[in-house]
């Protein structure tokens, strides 16, 4: 994809920061600016972060919300996030990555550019899963659903209908129901 400056090719960080504080281009992530006033879509971000630091990985979490939704600021988080294909073990490494060990079926993950990311509902169930066991997790979730169109709710609460046999499965349900103003079908409630 063309129009993208990344670190050091051929702009010090320096040259880029001054263009940045000019006006004329914008970051994304940590080594990546695009031209001021480009529009971002799941494409451009996706191929903005590159390639999984490591094979069999879908971009997930808080990732997958920036791809598929953006940000505030318009960068993607500082720690990326991932989640594993299948079930397996991965190896602790220090940086600015973290991995899950879960699996991902084919119909939870989109082949965007390349990679695989976490579809928008999954990615919206990963992230109220991660709450549920907060003190007070309707903040949190409110938040999940904070740049999510209406559209995009509606598909997450009708596939989080069909979904079973998930752990947390009926808290994260009753969560996503209270976040977005709506009854959750059945006796499940919210309880702290």
């Amino acid at each position: 994809m063309t129009g993208f400056h990344r670190l050091d090719a051929p702009l010090p960080l320096s040259g880029l920061l001054a263009l940045e504080y000019d006006g004329l281009l914008q970051r994304v992530t940590h080594d990546v600016w695009i031209p001021r006033g480009t529009v971002a879509d799941p494409l451009l971000r996706t191929t903005a972060l590159g390639e999984p630091p490591r094979p069999r990985l879908a971009l997930s979490h808080r990732t997958a919300h920036w791809v598929w939704w953006g940000s505030v600021t318009g960068r993607a988080p500082a720690l990326n996030e991932y989640t594993t294909l299948a079930r397996r073990r991965m190896r602790a490494a220090r940086s600015s990555w973290t991995v899950y060990e879960r699996d991902v079926p084919p119909s939870e993950r989109v082949d965007v550019s390349g990679t695989w990311v976490t579809s928008p509902e999954r990615t919206l169930f990963d992230l109220l899963r991660g709450t549920t066991t907060m003190a007070d997790p309707l903040p949190a979730a409110r938040s999940a659903f904070a740049r999510v169109p209406d559209a995009d709710r509606h598909a997450f609460l009708a596939w989080l209908d069909r979904i079973e046999r998930r752990p947390f499965i009926a808290r994260t349900r009753a969560l996503a129901f209270a976040a977005v103003r709506r009854p959750a079908a059945g006796p499940q409630t919210l309880t702290r």
